[in-house]
């Protein structure tokens, strides 16, 4: 891995982590309500408004999307291999001991009483009692380090983020969001073009569910206006949260201006936000992410340090 590809897959943590923190002072918003909170827009930490919710989080600090995130960093460095037993362990004791802003469908999956023996099992059967009708973002927005671990293989990125979704999100549009998020980071990484990028996640995604491609194109050719990302009955819906990121990937100008356009969006700001930031930190390199939102990050230091240690394992052939 060259300096260029190690830069993009600093790029990809910090991106998510960025944009999970700075999107939490959109988070539930709409448009309208972040036109009067941000009239300046939302540029910074400290422009957060410290509201009830907000004030659960210390400016700068990430939330559930990158927690998450880190259960699957951490699993990775422990054992040098995607161990999705050891990932459910990990999210499941997260949510016990801190569980800050985690979502309805994984909560409800983690607090099975067989979650720990049967987590894929346990999530396909709160997938089915919901008539297939459940398909949040909580899987797609701590996806994108499985595009970094494997990164010259695509199909083994598609296996792991597979497998990893499937430990609390079964049905099949949030498996072709992971794959096609996952995939495209992978791709990102090894310096392909975000044409490229997109094509082989427009691909992998149909694999899982059949009309990805076709829904991913739409999305390409829509503003970023018509996602509706604020819409009240859809926040959280995996599609948006993905096609926000694809969107900003394929448009944005920028790190700093494209996660600006998402947070300004509303609605799961922070979820999108993380998502389109990971795309864009593995498109452009943590050296493209504005300066100051690296060095405001809560706990950027040890999440440096965590790159540090994956991109040596990496190196080494560890993975």
């Amino acid at each position: 891995m060259d300096d260029d590809a190690q830069d993009r897959a600093r790029g990809t943590l910090f991106g998510q982590a960025i944009g999970d923190a700075l999107g939490v002072g959109a988070e539930f918003m709409s448009r309208e309500d972040i036109a009067r909170h941000y009239p300046d827009g939302l540029n910074d930490y400290a422009d957060i408004v410290r509201d009830a919710f907000r004030s659960v989080w210390l400016p700068g600090e990430w939330t559930d999307d990158t927690d998450q995130m880190l259960c699957i960093l951490d699993s990775l460095l422990q054992h040098g291999r995607v161990q999705p037993a050891d990932i459910a362990r990990r999210i499941h004791r997260w949510a016990a001991e801190d569980g800050r802003g985690i979502g309805y469908t994984t909560a409800t999956v983690l607090g099975h009483p067989d979650y720990l023996d049967r987590p894929q099992d346990v999530a396909h059967g709160v997938w089915q009692a919901s008539r297939g009708t459940l398909a949040p973002n909580g899987g797609v927005m701590r996806t994108a380090v499985l595009g970094v671990w494997h990164w010259r293989s695509i199909q083994q990125v598609c296996i792991d983020a597979r497998s990893v979704c499937r430990l609390t999100h079964a049905d099949p549009r949030c498996v072709a969001s992971c794959v096609a998020v996952s995939l495209a980071v992978a791709r990102l990484v090894a310096g392909a073009s975000v044409e490229d990028a997109i094509a082989a996640a427009a691909l992998a995604g149909e694999s899982d569910w059949p009309g990805f491609g076709r829904w991913l194109d739409g999305v390409l050719q829509s503003t970023l206006g018509d996602l509706a990302l604020d819409e009240p009955q859809s926040i959280g819906f995996t599609l948006k949260t993905a096609g926000a990121g694809f969107w900003a990937l394929a448009h944005a100008r920028s790190v700093g201006t494209g996660l600006r356009q998402v947070i300004h969006q509303g609605g799961d700001a922070d979820t999108n936000a993380a998502v389109a930031g990971a795309l864009l930190g593995a498109r452009d390199g943590l050296s493209a992410i504005p300066a100051r939102w690296v060095r405001g990050l809560h706990q950027g230091a040890a999440l440096h340090e965590r790159a540090d240690r994956l991109l040596s394992m990496i190196g080494a052939g560890r993975n």
